[in-house]
């Protein structure tokens, strides 16, 4: 209790106000320099002390035995009183009553504390009492406290700052409900402290240990919940407009009649279904702030690993059990998963509207913050802003239709000769480019030349599948190989050295560096795979994923405040190049860690030796680099310089139109609300464990004669059941043979609906795949096992239609 009161009667020199509280003794120590200790590394708390004082605070009965059994062995006359077991119990339990009132104190005075801090937390120093309050094991859940050794059903409930009985508390989300007043206050003033204490608190939060930041971003993701559930509650009324629609609406980036006739019209236009989705209230402070001290997190997990030496030796703040990694959006030097700080609770939210606050600056959005956003609600916003988009242009080319009294389609219309298909697309996509018109922004059409099929996605997927299959073909010279374990040499299956280099190893491909194709068709990859995510289609393009973040790096420069997330830093590592050639990266990490004389043993200099067909040519590193040799002090330059030339220099002329063609296409506002890692997730798709469970209750059927085709026809049963005990390996091959492709999209299987069709009576036919419907087609095979036996013979007859 003294240790507690202590804390009541003192409070304000845990928020620094010592000085207020200490008289200097002597006039020597004026003229003493008071360096704080504090610093962008460390907050200078002991957290061994803080955690054992916690300890003995919330577990203050939990000595009673041993203290016990001094007093009885004490005793010198007569025999010892020992106690009757009943009357050790009955103690017992007045010991923990005891325990939960201190836990109780504790807790009202670290409220009273953060109600009146003492002073403006303008300065590091005045930081560390938050941080000392967020360590405390009882805001958390299931906190390790001493429960009795004798008690059949000790006191369960968990302390609270109101002073009625204790009773259980309500838990919401993941934060008993009590405890919102003492995290929203320790969370509000971490977020309205200065920029320089965002900065240090950003620093701190890098070094903490995985499980001690895992269970501080779990305590605010927690109270964030709280809030938003909170509010699904009580949901405001909506707003009314006087004006009624009476006033159009102007979009300024856009001034065409199209547009005029848009926001003439919107009143008479059916107002948007939303009986589903809530609009958040942007009044509330509380969300706000765990918003933005979940950015400071974000932030800390995203900073480099040599950041990022333990402060903490500590073991995890409550018995919450292992703290195993779990599978997710990552990348490379994060601590937790990118899927890790999503929030599902906001994606029942009306993402559009805020979406567009967001883009009007009205006020809060989650979009100012969107680590929080599933990558389902991301691409519902991407969607949302291309039909828009799409909209637009088709409005655009009715009333051009009308003004100019020509035939203006409203879709994109590709047309393309199947045994010319990347000649006729680039020629059809640097004609809409070089013409200045913005059409390669309508909806994709594509139609073969010689055909009557009309495209309503299947000839476009078709296409898709073809152009990618065309590039990044390992058999038509287009892709060739990296050869040995440092060498820079490029042998090629023909004699074109091909786009693309395909490393064995690392299963990925990157531009090659001595390609015989012009920057044209560098220029038409960039667009193809830009239009994929344009037009929400799956391409597996094997590029490494540090390709998504150099990217975005060094894409265009965005609007002041409209980029979400900041631009990654454009840096190479030997993690870059470990993802695309893991041998020369061993060898180069190798070099770094030779404990000898480098200069004596290897004997390089500041030079590359490149293979151009069939000639070596030695590339300098830096200007004289071939006078340079290569030390033990200088080796990590070395390294750099090494690695910077393989991802960047000497791929310049093929990244750049690449870069170009993919921001010709997306350039949008949503295009910010994606990491690097959520990029490739929607390029490629997922490579994550099937769930066949998923895929079978989004199947369609067709053709069949029961309504009920996946009961009652036994073809349709065996085939679930063969795709379900499958190995994984021979799954995905299974799922390429129907869709073309062995990922699923970013937003799970669910959202991959396989038609299952039927062509007739048993025979002895194939069953038939159509890529681009996602379909199979099955015969209504006598047995289980003719249809396995006919079904894994048509997926290993097929195989090579895909990249490998």
């Amino acid at each position: 209790m003294l240790m507690v009161g202590d804390i009541a009667e003192n409070g304000a020199w845990w928020s620094g106000g010592q000085d207020g509280y200490f008289v200097r003794r002597a006039a020597s120590q004026k003229q003493e320099t008071s360096l704080s200790q504090v610093s962008h590394r460390s907050p200078h708390i002991d957290w061994d002390g803080l955690r054992d004082w916690y300890s003995t605070i919330i577990n203050a009965a939990e000595g009673w035995r041993s203290a016990y059994s001094e007093l009885i062995s004490e005793q010198t006359h007569g025999a010892p009183a020992v106690l009757p077991d009943a009357k050790l119990k009955d103690l017992e339990f007045q010991l923990l009553t005891a325990q939960m009132h201190i836990q109780r104190v504790l807790l009202k005075a670290t409220d009273s504390l953060l109600k009146r801090p003492g002073r403006p937390i303008s300065e590091p120093d005045n930081l560390r009492f938050l941080l000392i309050v967020l360590h405390n094991p009882l805001l958390y859940p299931n906190p390790r406290a001493f429960r009795g050794w004798l008690q059949s059903s000790a006191p369960q409930a968990l302390p609270s700052t109101q002073d009625s009985a204790p009773k259980r508390p309500q838990t919401v989300g993941i934060i008993p409900a009590q405890y919102a007043g003492i995290i929203k206050r320790v969370l509000g003033l971490l977020s309205q402290s200065s920029v320089m204490c965002h900065n240090h608190v950003v620093s701190w939060f890098a070094r903490l240990p995985r499980n001690h930041f895992k269970q501080v971003k779990d305590l605010v993701t927690g109270f964030l919940t709280y809030r938003l559930l909170r509010q699904t509650n009580a949901r405001p009324e909506k707003a009314v407009d006087i004006t009624n629609g009476l006033v159009p609406s102007l979009d300024s980036r856009q001034q065409t009649a199209a547009v005029l006739h848009a926001a003439l019209g919107d009143n008479s236009a059916p107002p948007r279904k939303t009986a589903d989705r809530w609009v958040m209230s942007s009044d509330d402070w509380q969300v706000r702030a765990a918003a933005r001290v979940l950015a400071f997190l974000f932030a800390a997990n995203n900073l480099p690993v040599s950041k990022r030496e333990s402060l903490l030796s500590a073991p995890n703040i409550a018995n919450n059990g292992p703290q195993n990694p779990r599978e997710g959006i990552q990348a490379h030097n994060q601590m937790l998963p990118t899927s890790d700080f999503y929030n599902p609770l906001i994606d029942s939210t009306d993402l559009i509207m805020d979406f567009e606050t967001w883009e009007a600056k009205r006020g809060f959005a989650f979009c100012q913050y969107p680590f929080l956003l599933s990558i389902a609600a991301k691409i519902r916003i991407m969607e949302h802003e291309t039909k828009r988009q799409m909209l637009t242009k088709a409005r655009d080319a009715f009333f051009d239709s009308i003004l100019s009294r020509k035939n203006v389609n409203q879709y994109w219309v590709l047309g393309v000769r199947r045994d010319c298909l990347v000649e006729d697309s680039l020629t059809g996509v640097s004609e809409i480019i070089g013409s200045g018109s913005e059409d390669i922004k309508k909806s994709l059409r594509i139609a073969f030349a010689g055909e009557e099929g009309i495209d309503h996605g299947g000839l476009r997927k078709e296409w898709f599948l073809l152009l990618i299959r065309e590039v990044f073909n390992l058999d038509n010279g287009r892709v060739s190989f990296f050869r040995g374990p440092h060498a820079m040499t490029r042998i090629s299956t023909d004699c074109d050295p091909g786009m693309f280099v395909y490393d064995e190893d690392s299963g990925y491909c990157y531009f090659n560096a001595n390609s015989f194709e012009t920057s044209d068709q560098f220029f038409l990859v960039g667009v193809v795979m830009g239009l994929a995510i344009y037009n929400s289609t799956i391409l597996d393009i094997p590029l490494p994923p540090f390709t998504f973040r150099k990217l975005l790096a060094t894409g265009p420069a965005p609007a002041p405040g409209s980029a979400a997330h900041p631009r990654p830093l454009l840096s190479y590592s030997l993690d870059d190049l470990a993802e695309l050639r893991p041998r020369l990266a061993k060898g180069l990490r190798q070099l770094l860690d030779y404990d000898g004389n480098v200069e004596e043993t290897f004997g390089l200099d500041f030079t590359i030796n490149t293979e151009k067909y069939g000639l070596t040519t030695q590339v300098p590193l830096l200007p004289g680099g071939v006078e340079i040799p290569v030390t033990n002090e200088n080796r990590r330059e070395y390294v750099d310089l090494y690695v910077r030339y393989i991802l960047d220099v000497s791929v310049t002329r093929q990244f750049e139109p690449f870069k170009r063609g993919f921001f010709t296409v997306c350039g949008g506002t949503a295009l910010s609300l994606f990491r690097p890692e959520e990029i490739e997730l929607l390029v490629r798709g997922s490579d994550g464990a099937l769930d066949v469970d998923a895929l079978r209750g989004v199947a369609e059927y067709e053709n069949w004669e029961s309504k009920n085709a996946a009961e009652s026809e036994p073809a349709v049963r065996w085939f679930w059941e063969t795709f379900s005990k499958a190995s994984p390996e021979d799954q995905r091959k299974l799922l390429s043979f129907i869709t073309g492709s062995d990922r699923i999209p970013a937003m799970g299987a669910s959202s991959v609906k396989i038609k299952v069709g039927c062509l007739g009576e048993d025979c002895d036919r194939f069953p038939i795949a159509r890529t681009c419907f996602n379909m199979i087609v099955l015969y209504k095979y006598a047995s289980r096992e003719k249809l396995e036996r006919m079904v894994w013979t048509a997926v290993r007859e097929s195989e090579g239609f895909g990249l490998r």
